[in-house]
């Protein structure tokens, strides 16, 4: 008798099982079947899985199916389309270049959809504020103005309305207008306003610089249950912080009684457009405590968002640092956890220092320059004690603008004084909180880097960053240039950056790419530190997968991989091969975030036979009498 090799019954079993599995799932209903809700195909779809710091982009596939909004298969399209079901949508790009969604780490869409909704509903705006333009070429004349102003228009206003007078300031946020050094050089004080506008809050404006009257304090402690400190509005008004009560007085005041237009009209309709522009994830603080209250109020109605939000908390900074040790101790170490469209990052800190000139350099300047510098974090302040103090209690801390050299130096001071007084504070413990500094403005400089990457601390950068500081470079050292945003020393160092913005959307999101890789400025044309230039591979990692590592979602956002969250543009053009003079012009035809089409541009959906989604966006160089390159945002 002949015995059956093992393996023989091993087939036949196999076989077997296969059999029965495949008449199992032919009697199974239907409903019962989760099929793909989306297959892309006929594509170039860039997964940018490749992390490292080189010129590799990642696998590049045909096909990608998603089921239950998130990455279910990828491969050719063949072996993808066989995935689908019966109410599966499949859509043949033509080739067309996919890649992950965009995450900026550092953008206020919901202050720049405040702003526009004012623009456009004029009434609504003089029932919320007053807001004055004030001209004048000299300080003189625009005290003048100012008074003037005062005395005859903002007394006409119902008492407590709160009056914004805008004086001029330079283009590109540079901090080196007539109004800014108006403000700085204190030709008005608070007491000057009282006399002026004795029944109303008033705050005059030249971003960076704000004054604010003693009616603006009394007035914010009624919002707030808090006066602002002395730290922050001392006896002259003077304060580095008006950006952070303009954004917060109103929408914690006006929007009391008006959030849901606060939540649908405004911050929903802000993230739509954020979504048509290329953005599915963003990180940034919140300011006005409603803002917070809008979201939750969104996610509670239908779910979800439509991109989705890494948030800082601030709110134990608003507006009295020296509450916020206390406030942060009873609200315990969160960072990271939320709802999957809307987390806590961690402890946003507000301001270390200000804008140019108001940031904190190391650099050797005039006395008269050097005075107009704004160490908030200096230590011994209450500011620095309530930052230290939130170290000390656990907390990852997001800085929420940092923009000098000097300020970062402070802030890794404290790091590491904490890590001396407490034994269970190691080096480990620190770089596994993933500490967070923003902007570039003008940091870091060679000699922090290996320090920024021993603390494992992480930095989001801006382009915008070069039209800002690189005209104040007369006085602090054209040699500064190399300060500016320099993407590759930061890299050499092994340390990791992410993407941001702070500027408006309105000529493309990839237009703001650029500076990056010319070292060219959008407003002033000037070259700035060019053997800091990037390939345009990196700067898209920057914007994919280094900025999930950013907002502690690094396991399933920034990449296109199996498993991930659905999270993807679909180009009109080829960003990785078209001309650089024309990359500027790569816009999302389509934005899909959670596998859900939140936007789908007219040419795409008349081509592929179904309706439009979202609001069509009218770009900047789409325009015949463009001329603008996007504004800055305070």
């Amino acid at each position: 008798m002949r015995v059956k090799p093992w393996f023989g019954c091993a087939l036949v079993s196999l076989s077997m099982s296969s059999w029965l599995s495949a008449q199992a799932a032919s009697s199974v209903p239907e409903e019962l079947i989760k099929y793909p809700e989306l297959i892309v195909y006929n594509a170039k779809i860039v997964t940018m899985d490749d992390r490292l710091v080189n010129e590799n982009p990642g696998t590049v596939v045909e096909a990608m199916a998603v089921r239950e909004g998130k990455i279910f298969a990828l491969g050719d399209s063949q072996s993808i389309l066989r995935y689908a079901g019966p109410q599966t949508q499949k859509l043949d790009l033509k080739q067309r270049t996919v890649i992950p969604g965009i995450i900026n780490s550092h953008v206020h869409i919901h202050n720049d959809a405040l702003s526009k909704w004012f623009d456009a509903n004029p009434q609504r705006t003089r029932d919320a504020v007053g807001i004055f333009q004030v001209q004048g070429s000299t300080s003189e004349e625009l005290v003048r103005q100012v008074e003037r102003v005062l005395k005859e228009r903002v007394s006409n206003l119902e008492p407590k309305k709160w009056a914004f007078l805008n004086l001029p300031t330079e283009r590109g946020g540079t901090g080196r207008g007539i109004g800014t050094r108006t403000l700085q050089d204190r030709k008005i004080i608070a007491k000057q306003l009282d006399e002026w506008a004795p029944n109303h809050p008033v705050m005059v404006i030249a971003h960076p610089s704000y004054i604010l009257n003693n009616q603006a304090r009394r007035v914010l402690e009624e919002i707030y249950g808090i006066a602002p400190s002395m730290d922050e509005v001392p006896e002259d008004g003077f304060s580095g912080m008006g950006a952070e009560y303009r954004r917060s007085v109103i929408v914690d005041g006006y929007f009391n009684d008006h959030l849901d237009v606060l939540a649908e009209e405004i911050i929903l309709e802000g993230l739509k457009d954020a979504a048509a522009r290329g953005i599915t994830t963003f990180s940034s603080h919140i300011m006005g405590i409603n803002n917070f209250n809008a979201y939750i109020r969104l996610i509670r109605k239908y779910g979800r968002l439509p991109i989705r939000f890494g948030y800082s908390n601030y709110a134990g900074f608003q507006p009295n640092p020296s509450y916020a040790p206390g406030f942060y101790l009873r609200l315990g170490d969160q960072a990271g956890f939320g709802h999957e469209y809307f987390w806590m990052t961690g402890v946003g800190v507000s301001n270390l220092d200000g804008g140019p000139p108001m940031f904190c350099s190391s650099v050797a300047l005039q006395a008269d320059e050097k005075k107009r510098e704004w160490c908030r974090i200096e230590p011994g302040s209450d500011f620095y004690k309530a930052v230290y103090q939130l170290i000390l209690d656990g907390q990852r801390v997001n800085v929420g603008h940092n923009y000098g050299d000097k300020s970062l130096d402070i802030f890794m001071d404290m790091l590491e004084k904490a890590m001396a007084e407490k034994p269970s504070f190691t080096l480990e413990y620190i770089r596994s909180r993933q500490f967070t500094a923003d902007h570039c403005g003008l940091y870091p400089r060679p000699d922090q880097l290996p320090r920024i990457q021993k603390l494992g601390i992480m930095l989001s950068c801006g382009a915008n960053s070069m039209d800002r500081t690189f005209p104040n470079l007369g006085m602090y050292g054209m040699e500064k240039a190399e300060w500016i945003s320099p993407i590759n020393n930061i890299l050499k160092a092994g340390v990791p950056v992410s993407f941001e913005t702070e500027s408006s959307l309105d000529n493309g999101l990839f237009n703001t790419f650029l500076p990056f890789i010319t070292r060219k400025s959008t407003t002033g044309g000037y070259v700035v530190a060019p053997d800091q230039a990037v390939p345009r591979v990196i700067v898209m990692k920057m914007a994919t997968s280094w900025g999930a590592k950013f907002l502690m979602k690094e396991d399933s956002l920034g990449v296109l991989q199996k498993g991930y969250n659905a999270d993807f543009l679909v180009l009109n053009q080829d960003y990785f091969s078209v001309p650089l003079e024309e990359l500027g012009k790569t816009i999302p035809l389509a934005t899909v975030v959670g596998g859900e089409i939140v936007f789908l541009r007219e040419s795409l959906a008349k081509e592929l036979g179904v309706p439009t989604v979202g609001k069509e966006v009218i770009y900047g160089f789409e325009r015949k009498d463009s001329t603008s390159a996007g504004r800055a945002m305070e």
